[in-house]
């Protein structure tokens, strides 16, 4: 008997009846068929499923999402970890990336991470996954996107298959909105990746970010402006500055990363290439790529609170 394919389907939820309606059942199918499940949502969502639940909730393990995701590159990993340990066997998650309150630009990060789901599992056909979205407090335009990333979705307690579905999607188009015209800038070479760790320890300080936080935004700062130096043409514009709540440094070279899940994998011990943006990952809450025949742009944040 063959295997069934790589499962990844959307729930819109629009209230608490409608969120336990589409999630419960599919794990109690994981319980009834013994297949391990996962399950990494929102701290709302997780009371709701181990109140309904009840002694079955022991059997399911449930994860932080809004701790663990909060960088969304990190979730492909934590999925990873979860099939490393089960192997081959069939397995069910439940993960929801994108809770209200999320900006702008971790909307959009989330929105690529639930692509390139499809590309780091797509030959995975023992996992399946359900990604809930909260109908009722998510605009229309973010609940239009769900289509394109899932196979089949689930609103109103009918299922119907994706039309808008795209199983292949170059997540590292598009461009960032322009830095600030005031954003402090200078370009750097091999010689100038000292003068690259100070300055991001200097803004960094000035804009009152705590020095354990500070720290992993200089070190993720430095694996990048190496890479620009050893595949970005041997060059690299760094740009530092404040938005609301966040300090943000951008590095930009003539670079193009082609590997889609650049950064999203743990690299294995021998592994030349793929450090710097993993790196990053793990010490910033958000970073953003954008990568073409023209030039590459890692944009990183970190928050000047929490």
């Amino acid at each position: 008997m063959s295997k069934p394919a790589f499962r990844h389907e959307a729930l819109i939820y629009g209230d608490p009846e409608e969120f336990l309606a589409g999630a419960v059942p599919f794990l109690r199918g994981a319980l009834e068929a013994g297949e391990p499940a996962l399950v990494a949502v929102s701290r709302r969502n997780t009371l709701l499923l181990e109140g309904e639940l009840a002694a079955d909730a022991g059997e399911i393990r449930f994860a932080p999402m809004e701790e663990l995701g909060r960088n969304p590159a990190r979730i492909i990993p934590f999925w990873q970890d979860f099939i490393d340990v089960e192997g081959e066997r069939s397995m069910r998650g439940i993960g929801e990336p994108l809770w209200p309150g999320r900006g702008a630009a971790e909307i959009d990060e989330c929105q690529r991470h639930e692509s390139l789901l499809n590309v780091a599992f797509s030959q995975r056909p023992s996992l399946s996954l359900l990604c809930p979205y909260d109908g009722a407090a998510l605009s229309d335009e973010v609940l239009a996107c769900v289509s394109h990333s899932h196979s089949r979705v689930t609103s109103r307690g009918a299922t119907e298959p994706s039309r808008e579905y795209l199983a292949e999607r170059d997540c590292f188009a598009g461009e960032l909105p322009d830095h600030p015209a005031a954003a402090e800038a200078f370009v750097f070479d091999s010689t100038k990746l000292f003068t690259v760790r100070r300055c991001v320890e200097r803004v960094a300080e000035e804009a009152g970010v705590a020095s354990r936080r500070a720290a992993d935004l200089v070190a993720a700062a430095s694996e990048l402006a190496a890479n620009s130096i050893a595949h970005g043409g041997g060059v690299g514009t760094l740009r530092t500055w404040r938005e609301p709540g966040s300090l943000v440094v951008e590095i930009e070279d003539r670079g193009t990363i082609e590997e889609p899940l650049a950064g999203r994998l743990r690299p294995s011990v021998t592994q030349e290439r793929g450090r710097g943006l993993w790196l990053a990952n793990q010490l910033c809450d958000l970073v953003q790529v954008r990568s073409s025949a023209l030039g590459t742009t890692v944009r990183l944040q970190t928050a000047l609170s929490g």
